[in-house]
């Protein structure tokens, strides 16, 4: 209970008797890359200096934005640069505002907000593929695709932001590998999300650059606000909300065979030899991964073939493939850990 009226707190100071208001932003997000500044007004009860902090989802401190404001509706833009001048990936950043008056002074932290699981985002994919939901606020989101009872075969988008409201995602129907026509097995899409911090920024349409690669060349660090800690209460909060972007992200994973076993850049194999299956990950996915527990699970189309619990990379399976049809079939890789990422890779082999 202590949680929820912190929250409402919050509100308070927000829309309450107090030195400022935010004012609902038209949309959360704008492409700095084409050009766009991103408008944030707000109103005062009294002539105040008012500092705008502009963070990283990690905590970062990335840009200062100062303003001398007088009393009534306000206004300060941000050019979706940092400090450096450089345009920032495209990611939600979050704000801490700090008003100082002749008398009092106040801080808004949005960073102490959101987290809540969203639910009933009425999700479907239509014929082309595009995976199409409903966001009632801003959110992180997570969209995969996969076989029931099978392999997860794609992930479409891992924990990117979204605006609110109608949202549309693209996806060609393929796997991870553009091997496996995911429309003609039966399939399922599952859609979760959680609501972004208030007055969150998204920035979109930047293709030089992700976050992964910001984060790393800034030598920035997890700086997530180690005061703002949840309590049991009626309001669901995803686990994902306290984690770092950069260490949430799924890793990269690759299929390696035996030289003997191929030709022609394809995998020819009897049913009478078995085959060693080597399976790696990027270094510094491996490095990061390792540090957590987790399973591998080997699939053969599209069904359950052989397990590995509690997994280390680098990963060999002995394959005997007993019984197959010949011809071509599909072997499918999972890495699931204990804290919710996935690793997919796929390959196809040929029984002679």
């Amino acid at each position: 209970m202590k949680k929820i009226i912190f929250l409402i707190c919050i509100s308070g100071i927000l829309f309450g008797n107090a030195l400022i208001e935010i004012l609902p932003y038209k949309t959360n997000e704008f492409s700095p890359k084409l050009g766009q500044k991103f408008k944030i007004k707000y109103k005062l009860s009294q002539d105040s200096n008012v500092t705008f902090n502009i963070f990283t989802p990690d905590n970062n401190l990335i840009r200062i934005i100062k303003k001398e404001s007088k009393k009534g509706t306000n206004s300060v833009v941000w050019d979706g640069k940092d400090r450096d001048g450089i345009v920032v990936p495209n990611e939600a950043y979050s704000l801490k505002v700090v008003i100082k008056s002749s008398d009092k002074n106040q801080t808004l932290d949005y960073r102490l907000t959101g987290g809540e699981i969203l639910k009933k985002l009425h999700t479907k994919v239509d014929k082309r593929g595009n995976v199409i939901f409903k966001l009632p606020k801003p959110a992180r989101v997570l969209v995969r695709a996969g076989i029931e009872n099978g392999p997860m075969l794609r992930v479409i988008s891992n924990w990117e932001p979204k605006n609110r409201g109608i949202v549309k995602i693209k996806w060609n129907m393929l796997d991870k590998d553009n091997l496996i026509d995911i429309s003609k097995l039966d399939f399922g899409v599952t859609v979760s999300a959680y609501a972004l911090p208030e007055r969150t920024i998204i920035t979109t349409n930047n293709n030089s650059t992700n976050y992964y690669e910001y984060f790393t060349k800034n030598k920035f660090k997890c700086n997530l606000p180690k005061k703002y800690k949840l309590k049991k209460s009626n309001i669901a909060i995803s686990k994902h909300f306290f984690k770092c972007r950069v260490d949430d992200k799924d890793p990269k994973i690759y299929l390696k065979f035996p030289k003997e076993f191929e030709k022609n850049r394809e995998i020819i194999l009897t049913n009478d030899k078995p085959l060693n299956v080597k399976v790696l990950m990027d270094k510094e996915d491996e490095e990061r991964f390792n540090k957590s527990k987790y399973e591998v699970t080997f699939f053969i189309d599209n069904e359950f073939a052989s397990e590995e619990e509690l997994g280390f990379m680098p990963i060999s399976w002995r394959f005997v493939p007993n019984g197959l049809k010949k011809g071509k079939h599909i072997l499918t890789v999972n890495i699931s850990s204990f804290t919710g990422q996935v690793g997919l890779s796929s390959a196809i082999f040929e029984i002679k």
